[in-house]
Protein backbone atom coordinates (compact mmCIF):
# COMPACT_ATOMS: atom_id res chain seq x y z
CA UNK A 1 0.00 0.00 0.00
CA UNK A 2 0.80 3.36 -0.40
CA UNK A 3 1.87 5.85 2.95
CA UNK A 4 -1.92 6.87 2.99
CA UNK A 5 -3.08 3.25 3.15
CA UNK A 6 -4.19 3.52 -0.87
CA UNK A 7 -3.39 0.64 -3.15
CA UNK A 8 -0.67 1.33 -5.47
CA UNK A 9 -2.27 2.50 -9.08
CA UNK A 10 -1.01 -0.62 -11.09
CA UNK A 11 -1.54 -4.10 -11.24
CA UNK A 12 1.02 -6.72 -12.54
CA UNK A 13 -0.21 -9.85 -12.67
CA UNK A 14 1.93 -13.17 -12.08
CA UNK A 15 0.78 -16.72 -13.10
CA UNK A 16 3.16 -19.46 -11.29
CA UNK A 17 2.91 -23.26 -11.04
CA UNK A 18 1.25 -24.56 -8.14
CA UNK A 19 3.53 -26.25 -6.86
CA UNK A 20 5.92 -23.33 -6.54
CA UNK A 21 7.03 -21.31 -3.23
CA UNK A 22 9.30 -18.74 -4.16
CA UNK A 23 8.35 -16.56 -6.89
CA UNK A 24 5.59 -14.51 -4.24
CA UNK A 25 8.92 -14.13 -1.79
CA UNK A 26 10.81 -13.09 -5.19
CA UNK A 27 8.48 -10.45 -6.58
CA UNK A 28 7.78 -8.77 -3.40
CA UNK A 29 11.50 -8.26 -2.68
CA UNK A 30 12.04 -6.83 -6.00
CA UNK A 31 8.94 -5.15 -5.98
CA UNK A 32 9.62 -3.59 -2.63
CA UNK A 33 11.13 -0.38 -4.42
CA UNK A 34 8.00 0.09 -6.48
CA UNK A 35 5.49 1.34 -4.30
CA UNK A 36 3.04 2.34 -7.73
CA UNK A 37 3.00 -1.46 -8.71
CA UNK A 38 1.12 -4.37 -6.53
CA UNK A 39 1.93 -7.74 -7.68
CA UNK A 40 -1.79 -9.95 -8.28
CA UNK A 41 -1.33 -14.08 -8.26
CA UNK A 42 -2.45 -16.76 -10.16
CA UNK A 43 -1.21 -20.14 -10.16
CA UNK A 44 -2.12 -23.42 -12.90
CA UNK A 45 -1.73 -26.92 -12.29
CA UNK A 46 1.85 -28.10 -12.60
CA UNK A 47 1.30 -31.65 -13.65
CA UNK A 48 -1.09 -29.94 -16.53
CA UNK A 49 1.36 -26.94 -17.66
CA UNK A 50 2.12 -28.90 -20.87
CA UNK A 51 0.75 -30.71 -23.73
CA UNK A 52 2.74 -32.67 -25.93
CA UNK A 53 5.96 -30.38 -27.13
CA UNK A 54 3.69 -27.26 -25.64
CA UNK A 55 1.58 -25.58 -22.96
CA UNK A 56 -1.72 -26.59 -22.00
CA UNK A 57 -3.22 -23.13 -22.93
CA UNK A 58 -6.55 -23.36 -20.97
CA UNK A 59 -5.10 -23.10 -17.84
CA UNK A 60 -3.14 -20.49 -18.40
CA UNK A 61 -6.10 -18.75 -20.18
CA UNK A 62 -7.96 -19.17 -17.62
CA UNK A 63 -5.60 -17.92 -14.87
CA UNK A 64 -5.28 -14.81 -16.70
CA UNK A 65 -8.87 -14.36 -16.80
CA UNK A 66 -9.01 -13.99 -13.41
CA UNK A 67 -6.12 -11.70 -13.17
CA UNK A 68 -7.75 -9.66 -15.82
CA UNK A 69 -10.56 -9.10 -13.21
CA UNK A 70 -7.97 -7.09 -11.09
CA UNK A 71 -7.52 -4.93 -13.66
CA UNK A 72 -3.91 -5.64 -14.55
CA UNK A 73 -1.64 -3.92 -16.94
CA UNK A 74 0.79 -6.53 -17.85
CA UNK A 75 1.46 -10.36 -17.08
CA UNK A 76 4.12 -12.89 -16.44
CA UNK A 77 4.32 -16.51 -16.63
CA UNK A 78 7.38 -17.05 -13.74
CA UNK A 79 8.48 -20.33 -14.44
CA UNK A 80 11.15 -21.74 -16.36
CA UNK A 81 9.65 -24.53 -17.99
CA UNK A 82 10.27 -22.78 -21.44
CA UNK A 83 13.67 -23.77 -22.02
CA UNK A 84 12.60 -26.59 -21.32
CA UNK A 85 10.19 -27.14 -24.07
CA UNK A 86 12.09 -24.21 -25.85
CA UNK A 87 11.37 -20.48 -26.33
CA UNK A 88 8.73 -20.93 -29.41
CA UNK A 89 5.83 -22.49 -27.26
CA UNK A 90 6.77 -19.52 -24.72
CA UNK A 91 6.34 -17.11 -27.50
CA UNK A 92 3.30 -18.49 -28.53
CA UNK A 93 2.04 -18.87 -25.03
CA UNK A 94 2.45 -14.72 -24.63
CA UNK A 95 1.13 -14.58 -28.10
CA UNK A 96 -2.27 -16.27 -26.53
CA UNK A 97 -2.29 -14.37 -23.11
CA UNK A 98 -2.13 -10.67 -24.98
CA UNK A 99 -4.92 -11.70 -27.03
CA UNK A 100 -6.80 -12.67 -24.18
CA UNK A 101 -6.13 -9.94 -21.82
CA UNK A 102 -4.95 -7.05 -24.24
CA UNK A 103 -2.19 -6.64 -22.10
CA UNK A 104 1.30 -7.39 -22.59
CA UNK A 105 2.70 -10.65 -21.65
CA UNK A 106 6.41 -12.14 -21.10
CA UNK A 107 7.96 -15.25 -19.78
CA UNK A 108 10.33 -16.23 -17.39
CA UNK A 109 12.23 -17.97 -20.29
CA UNK A 110 12.05 -14.97 -22.62
CA UNK A 111 12.98 -12.37 -20.23
CA UNK A 112 16.50 -14.41 -19.56
CA UNK A 113 16.99 -14.26 -23.54
CA UNK A 114 16.14 -11.08 -23.45
CA UNK A 115 18.48 -9.79 -20.87
CA UNK A 116 21.70 -12.34 -21.67
CA UNK A 117 21.66 -10.80 -25.17
CA UNK A 118 21.03 -7.36 -24.08
CA UNK A 119 23.95 -7.22 -21.76
CA UNK A 120 26.18 -9.79 -23.83
CA UNK A 121 26.36 -12.73 -21.43
CA UNK A 122 26.68 -15.47 -23.78
CA UNK A 123 28.71 -17.77 -21.69
CA UNK A 124 26.80 -18.60 -18.62
CA UNK A 125 27.50 -21.21 -15.54
CA UNK A 126 23.96 -22.61 -15.22
CA UNK A 127 21.98 -24.06 -12.27
CA UNK A 128 19.49 -26.17 -12.40
CA UNK A 129 17.51 -27.94 -9.97
CA UNK A 130 17.18 -31.41 -11.47
CA UNK A 131 19.75 -33.87 -12.96
CA UNK A 132 22.57 -34.07 -15.45
CA UNK A 133 19.64 -34.46 -18.28
CA UNK A 134 17.95 -31.31 -17.72
CA UNK A 135 21.11 -29.59 -17.44
CA UNK A 136 21.78 -30.68 -20.69
CA UNK A 137 18.47 -30.23 -22.34
CA UNK A 138 18.29 -26.70 -20.87
CA UNK A 139 22.23 -25.94 -21.89
CA UNK A 140 21.05 -27.29 -25.86
CA UNK A 141 17.81 -24.87 -25.73
CA UNK A 142 20.15 -21.75 -24.69
CA UNK A 143 22.61 -22.87 -27.09
CA UNK A 144 20.29 -22.53 -30.07
CA UNK A 145 19.50 -18.91 -28.84
CA UNK A 146 23.51 -18.07 -28.79
CA UNK A 147 23.45 -18.80 -25.10
CA UNK A 148 26.52 -21.07 -24.12
CA UNK A 149 26.61 -23.03 -20.78
CA UNK A 150 30.23 -23.21 -19.76
CA UNK A 151 29.80 -24.93 -16.57
CA UNK A 152 26.48 -26.86 -15.49
CA UNK A 153 25.87 -27.64 -11.97
CA UNK A 154 22.84 -29.84 -11.27
CA UNK A 155 21.00 -30.04 -7.66
CA UNK A 156 19.10 -33.26 -8.61
CA UNK A 157 16.02 -32.44 -7.15
CA UNK A 158 13.36 -34.46 -8.72
CA UNK A 159 10.14 -32.96 -7.09
CA UNK A 160 9.88 -29.31 -7.81
CA UNK A 161 8.12 -28.02 -4.65
CA UNK A 162 11.25 -29.59 -2.36
CA UNK A 163 13.36 -27.02 -4.67
CA UNK A 164 12.32 -24.33 -2.28
CA UNK A 165 13.89 -25.93 0.74
CA UNK A 166 16.88 -26.19 -0.56
CA UNK A 167 19.54 -24.05 1.79
CA UNK A 168 20.86 -20.59 0.64
CA UNK A 169 24.74 -21.84 1.34
CA UNK A 170 23.81 -25.09 -0.91
CA UNK A 171 22.88 -22.51 -4.03
CA UNK A 172 26.03 -20.16 -3.46
CA UNK A 173 28.24 -23.16 -2.62
CA UNK A 174 26.99 -23.77 -6.36
CA UNK A 175 27.13 -20.53 -7.64
CA UNK A 176 31.00 -20.51 -6.50
CA UNK A 177 31.52 -23.78 -8.32
CA UNK A 178 30.79 -21.73 -11.82
CA UNK A 179 32.87 -18.47 -10.99
CA UNK A 180 35.48 -20.74 -9.96
CA UNK A 181 36.13 -22.64 -13.21
CA UNK A 182 36.21 -19.33 -14.94
CA UNK A 183 35.16 -18.21 -18.50
CA UNK A 184 31.65 -17.28 -17.92
CA UNK A 185 30.31 -13.99 -18.09
CA UNK A 186 27.07 -14.74 -15.64
CA UNK A 187 25.84 -17.20 -13.29
CA UNK A 188 22.18 -18.30 -14.13
CA UNK A 189 19.94 -19.69 -11.17
CA UNK A 190 17.32 -21.80 -13.48
CA UNK A 191 14.27 -22.35 -11.43
CA UNK A 192 12.06 -19.83 -10.04
CA UNK A 193 11.36 -22.19 -7.19
CA UNK A 194 14.92 -22.23 -5.83
CA UNK A 195 15.70 -19.48 -3.56
CA UNK A 196 18.54 -17.37 -5.80
CA UNK A 197 17.01 -14.25 -5.58
CA UNK A 198 18.31 -14.92 -1.60
CA UNK A 199 21.85 -14.80 -3.31
CA UNK A 200 24.54 -11.94 -3.97
CA UNK A 201 24.03 -9.46 -7.22
CA UNK A 202 27.62 -10.75 -8.27
CA UNK A 203 30.35 -12.75 -7.21
CA UNK A 204 33.84 -12.03 -7.93
CA UNK A 205 32.63 -9.49 -10.51
CA UNK A 206 30.53 -12.10 -12.21
CA UNK A 207 26.62 -11.09 -12.03
CA UNK A 208 24.46 -13.40 -10.26
CA UNK A 209 21.03 -13.81 -12.39
CA UNK A 210 17.70 -15.24 -10.35
CA UNK A 211 15.15 -16.40 -12.88
CA UNK A 212 11.97 -15.23 -10.72
CA UNK A 213 13.83 -12.05 -10.44
CA UNK A 214 14.69 -11.66 -14.25
CA UNK A 215 10.67 -12.43 -14.69
CA UNK A 216 9.73 -10.05 -12.83
CA UNK A 217 11.71 -6.87 -13.96
CA UNK A 218 10.67 -7.88 -17.72
CA UNK A 219 7.49 -7.55 -15.76
CA UNK A 220 8.34 -4.47 -14.54
CA UNK A 221 9.52 -3.11 -18.23
CA UNK A 222 5.83 -4.30 -19.50
CA UNK A 223 4.76 -1.73 -17.25
CA UNK A 224 6.56 0.74 -18.21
Amino acid sequence: MTADGALPPLAAGVILPSSNRVVERATEARLAGHPRVAACYARVPYGRMSHGDGYDEAVFLAAADLLAEAGIAALVWNATRGAALGFAPDEALCAALARRTGVPAVTTALAARERLRRDRLLRIGLIVQGDETEARLVAGRFAAEGIGTAAAVPLGIGENRLAATVPRARLLAAARDCVAGGGIDAVLVWSTNLPGWTLPAALDGVPVLDAATLGTEALLDRLG
